[in-house]
């Protein structure tokens, strides 16, 4: 295969979309690292990654697989989800941050009544199952995106939530007397939910062994557009406890398929620690999606390299790799600086391209794109040096001015003055106090936090690393890759890929 063949092919890859809510060929060239046995057959409850590391690919492969074994299941998605109409419905019987639970609590149980009715599997004939499908018939009816709808008939009056019927069922809204049942005073929404649960239980306990499965996706894809965001965090631990708190009494009365699962930003759920100290007991129940290349062996065939290779075999036919396709010693990129020591004078390609990121899916499918683009609009007889030079150039704008932008809006609103003060520290590794000088004498200050609290947290998102020289040798440690906090007995560096986005 000659170089000009390898652009041929590389250009022709289906790298996909970005972001897997509306991929249609996801399911080509997803990795299933034995997600259904970890997650769902494991007391799992929560999934938590940083943006881009492929919660919402899991989320819809899981869907899918469901479906394929006839597992009912309910896919809640939470993009154009009404917070601002949610935030207005606390329980005043709930002190903050718990405040939501109640309105949580009757969104999933409604949602799992509303499961059981659609599955064709069940018993209809069963004492259980008719007293749910009264309930159903009468309050809640054919809804669709049901877990939005449930929020919008609610209302507040007089300091209590009432929930008012919300099927389409034209004679609903007289039906008081059958919701006597559920509730002596009909509206009230705590003494429903105590009636609902039970049902539920009685009924998965006695009646109904199938699976069952809630997933709760983009909780926080416009978490960055709410001025009251002190309200968003009570929200989303309102739902968290909501979610322990349900999964946790099937668990202990012996119904284990029946349980709802949580998709959340590593970002968001460090905000929830800091304001909720219960947030601990959830660690035991949390899967992690970390995508991360820690040691030199980890170089070996990482898990991002085989997510591009699957992409390049499904779109060329070919049994191809990415390493079949860069060839490092005939690119050339000159070992300087990288984060993994090495005798070798030229840097592997993958590599190179890897500490330009921080180690997410989405990171190396857009940097590939932007190499695609680039020899789109270059018509070169190879892949060089200069095309990757090139393309990084496009990619780390991206990381930094759509990517980190938006993840850090919500807390430093004033970007480009934080951006300013990054510039001018350098690309070289810096210490504390030369930070703490630059920080003091940047203009007007207005970062919205202190020196050590701003450090911590541009650690946390990655925009800064550690570093120090051991032996003559850097050693590097980030967040990205490593536990914990910044380490103030090492210096600073800006990650090599938002310096040199901050600077494209």
């Amino acid at each position: 295969m000659n170089e000009k063949e390898k652009v041929d092919l590389f250009s022709k890859v289906d790298f996909g979309d970005i972001d897997a809510n509306a991929d249609p060929n996801l399911d080509k060239y997803f990795i299933d690292n034995g997600y259904w046995n970890s997650i769902i057959d494991s007391p799992i409850y929560y999934v938590i990654g940083k943006k881009g590391t492929g919660k919402s690919a899991l989320y819809k492969m899981l869907e899918k697989n469901a479906i394929a074994n006839g597992i009912p299941i309910s896919n809640c998605d939470f993009g154009d989800f009404p917070f601002n109409k949610l935030i207005q419905l606390s329980d005043d019987d709930f002190s903050k941050p718990n405040q939501y639970q109640s309105i949580w609590q009757l969104v999933i149980l409604n949602q799992f009544v509303s499961l059981i009715m659609s599955n064709d599997n069940t018993d209809r004939s069963n004492q259980c199952y008719k007293k749910l499908a009264k309930y159903f018939k009468t309050c809640i009816g054919d809804t669709v995106d049901l877990h939005k709808i449930s929020v919008t008939n609610i209302k507040k009056k007089e300091h209590t939530l009432q929930v008012a019927s919300f099927g389409i069922n034209p004679g609903i809204t007289e039906s008081k007397e059958y919701a006597s049942t559920y509730s002596d005073s009909y509206f009230n929404i705590s003494k429903i939910n105590r009636s609902l649960l039970t049902d539920l239980t009685e009924y998965f306990k006695t009646t109904d062994y199938s699976p069952y499965l809630i997933q709760f996706d983009r909780l926080d894809d416009t978490y960055n557009q709410y001025t009251e965001r002190e309200s968003y965090f009570h929200l989303i631990i309102s739902l968290m406890k909501t979610v322990y708190s349900i999964n946790n009494h099937f668990r202990s009365v012996g119904i284990s398929k029946v349980k709802i699962i949580v998709y959340l930003r590593t970002d968001i759920i460090d905000e929830l620690g800091k304001r909720d100290a219960e947030s601990a007991r959830w660690d035991d129940f949390t899967y992690r999606l970390n995508w991360a290349i820690v040691n030199k062996s980890g170089w070996r065939n990482p898990p991002l390299k085989q997510m591009l290779d699957k992409r390049i075999v499904n779109s060329l036919h070919k049994e191809l790799s990415f390493d079949d396709l860069f060839n490092s010693n005939n690119i050339r990129i000159i070992r300087s600086g990288s984060m993994i020591a090495s005798e070798n004078r030229y840097m592997d390609v993958f590599q190179y391209m890897t500490e330009l990121t921080l180690h997410r899916p989405r990171d190396l499918i857009k940097f590939c794109k932007c190499i695609q683009r680039e020899l789109s609009e270059s018509h070169p007889a190879k892949i060089s040096y200069r095309t990757i030079k090139d393309a990084e150039k496009e990619y780390c704008f991206w990381l930094v001015n759509a990517e980190l932008s938006n993840e850090i809006n919500p807390i430093i609103s004033d970007t480009e003055k934080l951006y300013s003060l990054l510039r001018s520290l350098g690309s070289k590794p810096f210490s504390f106090n030369d930070f703490y000088l630059r920080y003091s004498s940047t203009e007007n200050n207005g970062l919205a936090m202190n020196k050590d609290k701003l450090i911590s947290y541009l650690y946390d998102v990655g925009i800064l690393i550690n570093v120090n020289t051991v032996r003559g040798q850097q050693r590097y440690r980030s967040k990205v890759r490593n536990h914990g906090t910044v380490d103030r007995s090492m210096k600073l560096m800006i990650h090599p890929g938002v310096w040199k986005g901050i600077n494209a």
